[in-house]
């Protein structure tokens, strides 16, 4: 998108696009309101309702007076419970300044990545991918560097592909695992494969998008 010169606007509005998952689900939806029977798998919807206790528990904690400002990084017991299940399904020990809790997965990545990527700095994106990656590395100016995975190899990353993608710009790795769209998991034993690469190269972070870590 090329903006007019003069423009309010600045250079990284110019970046922005809509993901391609949005657009595709936007047609969709289109399309079932012109009375096409379709099914649309552009986005990661779940095909159920909010849990009643969920629903629930806010009402509870709304009627309690839970609506004001609190820290931004998360309540003091909105952290413990975050420190608990991390304890308690993945044999993880953090402390509350360990812990930033978000309003989604893709606020918290694109915090990430504005706090950290300058010009010209390479972000590591095993494809098939998420789509939203490639997309926050390009608003922060950026670059994605894709790595195609291949179905025989049950579309992960290997280490000796990652190992050779590295460069002196290289500042992140994505891992998805399960991964979106591909279904990926990654064994114990290749993230230590992938692990011992990163190792060798300090300067690359890598950041686990373990959302559908219950999805198997």
């Amino acid at each position: 998108m090329a903006l007019p010169p003069g423009t309010l606007l600045s250079a990284r509005v110019a970046r922005a696009r809509l993901s391609a998952s949005a657009v595709a689900a936007q047609r969709a939806r289109e399309l079932r309101a012109a009375g096409v029977d379709i099914l649309e798998l552009a986005q990661g919807e779940p095909d159920f309702n909010t849990p009643d206790h969920v629903i629930e528990a806010a009402y509870r904690a709304m009627k309690a007076g839970q609506t004001h400002y609190t820290q931004v990084d998360g309540t003091p017991e909105l952290k413990a419970a975050i420190i608990a299940k991390l304890r308690r399904e993945n044999g993880l020990d953090f402390k509350p300044e360990n812990v930033s809790a978000g309003a989604g997965g893709k606020q918290v990545l694109h915090n990430a990545l504005m706090a950290t990527i300058d010009a010209g700095d390479e972000v590591l994106v095993p494809a098939p991918s998420w789509v939203a990656y490639a997309d926050i590395t390009h608003y922060a100016g950026g670059l994605p560097v894709w790595l195609p995975t291949r179905p025989e190899q049950g579309f992960k990353l290997q280490a000796a592909q990652l190992e050779a993608a590295i460069t002196p710009r290289t500042k992140w790795l994505m891992l998805n695992s399960p991964a979106n769209p591909s279904g990926a998991v990654y064994t114990a034993g290749e993230l230590r494969e992938l692990a011992e690469v990163l190792e060798r190269h300090p300067q690359v972070w890598a950041l686990a998008d373990n959302m559908y870590e219950h999805v198997l």
